[in-house]
């Protein structure tokens, strides 16, 4: 296993997502699911491929990066919340 999986996958990831252009699919109506979905589905060989040189510590490590997303997104839904109730009064 190497040490640089990690880098490895969100280097092909983020190069993947940027050529998926899903602002786009946004404009066009498409829920998050669904873009998240349409990816998976179009990357599913490229995803299983990489899947198997994870192991657990890099599994491990994407774990803590989804948490981190996570918290990342409630913080954008706060800040959203602020500026919409600045704008309103």
């Amino acid at each position: 296993m190497q040490d640089n999986m990690n880098d490895e996958w969100f280097k092909w990831f983020y190069k993947k997502w940027e050529e998926y252009s899903p602002g786009d699919l946004i404009d066009n109506g498409l829920k998050p699911s669904q873009i998240a979905e349409r990816f998976v589905n179009d990357n599913q060989e490229d995803l299983l491929e990489i899947a198997k040189k994870f192991d657990i510590q890099n599994h491990d490590a994407l774990q803590e990066f989804i948490k981190l997303s996570e918290s990342e997104l409630h913080i954008f839904i706060y800040f959203s919340k602020l500026i919409k109730l600045r704008n309103t009064k």
